[in-house]
């Protein structure tokens, strides 16, 4: 009885130890996620640096020399020469003040051009409010006839706001028409001198 009795005692024990000891052993393992000997730690990600006002901003091309960078007026463009306004401006839409000095009677004595509006009718502009002895050139201007400008649109001696540019798209189509006697130039001279010329849009 005696032995019996102890034998329900020592497996009592023993079952009480198991049930102890079993979550003991499992928390002493250590997790695969956080860097224990079941896998390698993982890097920690640096943080990129935020970009600057240098590497957000594209790089420009310089500007020709002689050009602005501001709107330019008439006297701006008119002190540059025919190739440098080509190349400052392009064909984009030039705004300024200029005071109406005389039509162009004749738009030379030598080869005549196709489109002809290129060559006549056309108008003198000045520089507005400048001194007559300024020194400043006055700008050959010239209109596609499509644009419903005339020479009426013209007021003699008025100052008016003129809205134009050069390169226009028909110019790539100018070439000459009668040489008159005299040498033709070369096709790509013809196209660049109509290139040079500028065109009025509008007038107010």
């Amino acid at each position: 009885m005696n032995r019996g009795l102890t034998g329900l005692v020592v497996a009592t024990l023993l079952l009480i130890g198991c049930s102890v000891a079993g979550p003991t052993a499992s928390l002493g393992r250590p997790s695969a996620g956080v860097g224990g000997s079941g896998s390698p730690a993982m890097p920690t990600a640096s943080t990129p640096p935020a970009p600057t006002v240098a590497t957000l901003t594209p790089p420009t091309s310089p500007m020709p020399s002689g050009c602005s960078n501001q709107p330019p007026d008439l006297a701006a463009i008119v002190v540059l020469d025919p190739a440098a306004r080509l190349a400052c401006f392009g064909a984009s839409t030039l705004t300024f003040q200029a005071t109406i000095f005389k039509p162009i009677s004749d738009c030379g004595v030598g080869p005549r051009i196709a489109p002809a509006w290129f060559c006549l009718p056309g108008i003198f502009l000045a520089v507005a409010g400048g001194a007559s002895d300024n020194g400043l050139p006055p700008l050959a201007a010239y209109w596609d006839p499509g644009s419903r400008l005339t020479p009426a649109s013209f007021p003699a001696d008025g100052t008016v706001q003129i809205a134009g540019h050069f390169d226009d798209p028909a110019a790539r189509t100018c070439h000459i028409t009668s040489a008159s006697g005299a040498s033709p130039e070369p096709a790509a001279e013809v196209v660049l001198g109509c290139r040079e010329t500028f065109v009025v849009t509008t007038v107010h």
